[in-house]
This record gives C-alpha cells, sequence and structure tokens, in this order.
C-alpha cells in the first residue's frame, strides 16, 4: 500500500492575523492545492499541489510538534490552499498532534462539508469562509456552505471577505445563511487586503452598512482587516 503523504507549502510559527484568535501564537501548517481560485487570494503560491513537499503525518507532526515546543505555541493551524483536500492526512495526524497537548484550528474555505464531517470530532476551531461571488469572481457556494455550517462543529466562526466589488445583495445572503444555521455564530466582515492584481477594500460606507445589516440578525459582528500584513509578520 502506497504511504500516505500531502504536500505540505511549508510549516511556521507566527500569529494568528484573522478572526477570533486574532494574536494567539499559532505553528501554520499550510497545504498547497486548493478547490478554488478566489480574485482576492493571499496565498496564490499555495493554490498548486506541485508547489508543496510531500510529507508524511509522522514527518509533518513532528516538526510542529518541535515548532510548538520551541516557539511555546499551544495551537496548531491547518490551513492552505485548502486543508481538507486532505482530510485523510489530517485524520493520521491529528491524534498525535492531540497527545501533544496541541489545539487544532482548521482554516476553511467552508465548501467540502462531506470531508468536514470525516474529521469535525478531531478538530478545536473551525474558521470557515463564506465565498461571496462578487468578490471570489467565481459562482456562489450557498447550498455547499449551508451543508457545511450544519456538519460544522459548536467551535466555529465564520469569516467573509469583501472587496470593492462586493454587492451587499450577497453580504446580506451570507448573513442569512449564518443565522439560521446558528445566530450565536461569530461572523467577522474581512475588508480585503490591497493587492498588486488590483484587489482593493471596500469603501467605509460599505462596511459600516454591512456591519448594520449583519449587526441586525447576528449576536457577534465585526469588521476586522487582516492584521499580519499591518504587523509586519508572516
Amino acid at each position: 500500500m502506497k504511504e500516505l503523504t500531502a504536500p505540505v507549502a511549508e510549516i511556521f510559527c507566527s500569529l494568528q492575523g484573522e478572526g477570533l484568535y486574532m494574536g494567539q501564537r499559532q505553528v501554520f501548517l499550510r497545504f498547497a492545492g486548493c478547490n478554488l481560485n478566489c480574485a482576492y487570494c493571499d496565498e496564490p503560491a499555495a493554490l498548486e499541489l506541485a508547489e508543496g513537499t510531500p510529507m508524511t503525518p509522522a514527518s509533518a507532526a513532528e516538526k510542529v510538534i518541535k515548532l510548538a515546543r520551541a516557539k511555546k505555541a499551544g495551537d496548531v493551524s491547518l490551513t492552505g490552499g485548502e486543508p481538507l483536500l486532505q482530510w485523510r492526512f489530517i485524520k493520521a495526524l491529528a491524534p498525535g498532534l492531540k497527545k501533544a497537548g496541541l489545539r487544532l484550528h482548521l482554516e476553511t474555505n467552508g465548501v467540502l462539508y462531506a470531508e468536514l464531517r470525516k474529521v469535525a470530532a478531531l478538530l478545536d476551531v473551525v474558521a470557515m469562509d463564506i465565498k461571496l461571488p462578487s468578490a471570489t469572481g467565481q459562482k456562489g457556494f450557498w447550498t455547499a456552505h449551508k451543508k457545511f455550517l450544519a456538519a460544522a462543529p459548536e467551535k466555529t466562526f465564520i469569516k467573509t471577505v469583501v472587496t470593492a466589488g462586493t454587492r451587499l445583495t450577497d453580504l446580506a445572503r451570507a448573513v442569512e445563511l449564518a443565522a439560521a444555521a446558528r445566530s450565536e455564530v461569530p461572523f467577522f466582515i474581512q475588508p480585503a487586503t490591497a493587492r498588486s492584481g488590483g484587489v482593493k477594500a471596500p469603501p467605509e460606507n460599505f462596511l459600516r452598512e454591512a456591519r448594520r445589516l449583519a449587526g441586525a440578525r447576528l449576536k457577534f459582528v465585526k469588521v476586522l482587516p487582516q492584521q499580519h500584513p499591518i504587523w509586519g509578520v508572516k
């Protein structure tokens, strides 16, 4: 039987720069390969499987645990790319990390609900995106997001990236989806970080209206840009 491996783009330690655990020191295990290609992607180098180095669960766990101990980090972010493409690898990796006392965070595009069900019990936190078609430049994934939320563990929060081209109608639909699943879910509106490819953040009046709209249906809403570019860390 062929040995289980996954394409790992990088393993490093830094501060979480997005969402509910902003500022927390984490070890990031970034998988290569993604099933989407969003216009605002901040890790385009990790979209292709070929950009990763094949690693076994044992070798990845060893490197993650060693780095976590050296940097005094108690949490591991499984990110990408899209980590749920490697759900078998995560299933094999998780027990060793948990045994070492590490908490597992999954950063995901919120589309692969069947794969989530395979590993949900192993995760401590899920950071789920809701992809707005007017921001991503792709089709909507509303049905997949709905099924993903139904499968997601209790400690799940939502991020939705908004750009200068985002329509409020898309944001409203994301809010309705979140509220129908669980009104108490933390919901982060994340203005896109300006990129050389031309993606821009929306104007302030859009963000005010988006915050008002979301706050009318959800109990926990914040507008929070990515912080690591501001801090000057990876």
